[in-house]
């Protein structure tokens, strides 16, 4: 296994680092290239001609070498050429000439600059027809794919008890708080239902529908996966006397956007906007938001049915940061085949992540009381990054690819966030203001190739990339997971032992009912929970993670991993069964609590406050008693 992870240098102190890799360790660096229209300057959306090819450099000798093959050009060949340097998106001059035919098999001796660019992956080869004698087909020089990413995430020593709270819901995504209401959690469900939650009986309300204005949900159809719906809410921090909520929905496209990337006369897929609600007596339990309240707020084209994001908190600057993923797709382009083979549209050349002229693959900030915005409708902080100069107001932190659930720590004010990953890794980042995440550069702290029209992936070469990218926190490979699900500090006490840590999940490893749930120790190391009676997984889909007033921690599942049906549920996190002093561990010092649990259930309460009689119910049965003897003692030996 090869991890890279030194700062990535750019401009000339990348060249001299990679002539010192030339000169001080010979090797064969192994490459890759796939070829298509969609990668030339502007891209030639038209053709159907693609390619694929291979190279190595020989850096004792500077020996380039190559096979190329390629097809269906819609014109004769006229020339073929290695042009350099230059990244994506920008032309060079010819560096090696090549000649007619595919194949293309052949090798040149190259100077020590020109080896350098080639290991940057500032080389791309380009192949000229009479119909497009600037070129029909590019595929950018870049190294061969990282087979291991990152070491496995490790079984932690904490464990915990995963108890239903709330059941009968489709797709819970999100729990918060609504200020005034400290015995309710407040549950988005995906399928535009905002429950009200009694976060001690699980008794539940509707407190806002707003299905009727969501897209169809399963996108082959009923009973299919799908990542749109109601996918955030937020109460604003004033909620007890401005009675104001705010929703982040997937809606049928319906006027003008304010923001889009959709090239003329490619329909997006939907539009995410974000809308106001009000409560008429919001200091009372039995008021709800008033549907003809509804007041629109902000409105963008959505590309792809994916990578939506969709996450709102307010800050502790009482203002509104909105999580938008880059668009959907794959690998944030244009041309990547997509649903039925039809490529992707409505990504720009540098990818959505990285352009600063779009709302897309970005953390946005505003304030939903202003009136500074360019439809009136929100006011932009003047002290958000991008204002003044190039780029659009509203943004506070770029680079991201599907930053799915985000959440400020209520003590330090951190900012949390989990950016899923697209084929290699899944990353935790902490949010700065005018922060630069990296995708599509980067995957998790590693290079990432976007690979023309064939699936991305990561490296461990360093290649050219832009300076000022922040690595995540903490990350994990798609060897534990294909979807991070963000979630919060916990700063409840019903739990003494994970007060201050960071619990977040694990959508399902291998898109089962095996969601995993997941702390940060110490130095940011992932560690995976020890769950009572499910100890490799929480047994269902996790869909996203849940916060109250008093700062415990909520898990939110369903069986199916879609947005239909009713196994919903709410979990709470609390201590693990066998956990009888509440300490985080099962060991030895449980024994004499145990024993008291079952010998004097008052005097145990008494003595262990944050403990409940529930710790000693081992075999799940509801009663604290002799028959959990035995399954206790099989947990001291670690069965």
């Amino acid at each position: 296994m090869r991890l890279y992870k030194a700062p990535f240098a750019s401009g000339a102190g990348l060249a001299a680092s990679l002539v010192l890799a030339v000169s001080g360790r010979a090797e064969i660096v192994s490459f890759n290239m796939a070829l298509d229209g969609w990668q030339e300057t502007p891209a030639n959306t038209t053709v159907t001609a693609t390619g694929t090819a291979s190279a190595t450099l020989d850096t004792a000798t500077n020996l380039f070498s190559w096979n190329i093959t390629y097809g269906a050009l819609s014109a004769p060949e006229i020339a073929a050429h290695f042009h350099g340097a230059a990244t994506v998106c920008l032309p060079a001059g010819v560096a090696v000439g090549l000649p007619l035919g595919s194949p293309k098999i052949g090798s040149a001796t190259v100077t020590a600059g020109q080896a350098s660019d080639i290991l940057a992956g500032r080389w791309y080869i380009n192949i000229h027809s009479t119909a497009f004698p600037g070129g029909e087909i590019r595929g950018q020089v870049l190294p061969a794919p990282l087979s291991d990413q990152l070491p496995p995430v490790p079984l932690g020593s904490l464990r915990v008890h995963l108890q239903p709270l709330a059941t009968g819901m489709v797709a819970p995504n999100w729990g918060c708080a609504a200020p005034g209401h400290p015995n309710r959690i407040m549950v988005a469900d995906q399928t535009g239902v905002l429950w009200a939650v009694d976060r001690t009986s699980g008794a539940k309300s509707v407190f806002l529908d707003v299905s009727a204005r969501l897209v169809p949900l399963g996108i082959f159809g009923p009973g299919t996966f799908d990542e749109r719906g109601l996918l955030g809410v937020a109460f604003h921090p004033s909620y007890t006397t401005n009675g104001l909520l705010y929703t982040f929905t997937s809606e049928p496209i319906a006027g003008p956007p304010d923001f889009t990337t959709q090239p003329a006369g490619i329909a997006a897929d939907c539009q995410s906007v974000i809308a106001e609600w009000a409560v008429p007596d919001p200091t009372n339990p039995a008021s709800v938001a008033d549907p003809l309240s509804r007041r629109e707020i902000l409105r963008f084209d959505k590309p792809q049915f994916n990578h939506n994001g969709g996450c709102m908190e307010f800050g502790p600057d009482g203002l509104l940061y909105i999580s938008v993923g880059d668009g959907g797709g794959a690998d944030d382009q244009d041309g990547t085949p997509f649903i039925g083979g039809v490529p992707t549209r409505g990504h720009t050349c540098l990818g959505n992540g990285q352009d600063v002229t779009t709302v897309l693959g970005k953390i946005l900030r505003i304030d939903p009381l202003g009136s500074n915005s360019a439809n009136g409708r929100y006011g932009n902080p003047a002290t958000n990054p991008y204002v003044g100069i190039f780029g659009l107001d509203e943004i506070y932190a770029i680079g991201l690819r599907n930053p799915w659930r985000m959440g400020f720590d209520t003590v330090t004010g951190t900012l949390y966030c989990g950016d899923v990953g697209q084929n290699d890794i899944e990353e935790l980042n902490v949010i700065l203001l005018g922060g630069n995440y990296g995708w599509r550069h980067k995957e998790g702290s590693l290079p990432f190739i976007f690979n023309g029209t064939l699936n991305g992936y990561t490296t461990d070469r360093a290649i050219a990339l832009p300076g000022g990218l922040s690595d995540p926190i903490a990350q994990y490979d798609h060897d534990d997971g294909i979807s991070i699900i963000g979630g919060f500090v916990n700063r409840g006490t019903n739990v003494p032992y994970l007060s201050g840590r960071y619990i977040f999940a694990e959508f399902g490893r291998f898109f089962d009912q095996d969601g995993r749930l997941f702390y940060l120790d110490v130095g940011n190391v992932i560690r995976e929970f020890q769950l009572t009676a499910r100890p490799l997984s929480v047994g269902q889909f996790v869909l996203g993670m849940g916060r109250d007033a008093q700062g415990e921690v909520y898990v939110m599942v369903n069986d199916i991993g879609t947005p239909f049906g009713t196994t919903g549920a709410v979990l709470r996190v609390g201590p693990g069964r066998g956990d009888t002093n509440c300490d985080g561990v099962v060991n030895v010092l449980d024994i004499n609590p145990f024993v008291l649990a079952l010998a004097d259930p008052a005097a145990y309460a008494a003595q262990f406050p944050n403990c409940t009689t529930e710790q000693a119910d081992i075999d799940g049965s509801g009663t604290a008693d002799v028959l959990d003897i035995n399954p206790f003692v099989a947990l001291l030996s670690g069965g």
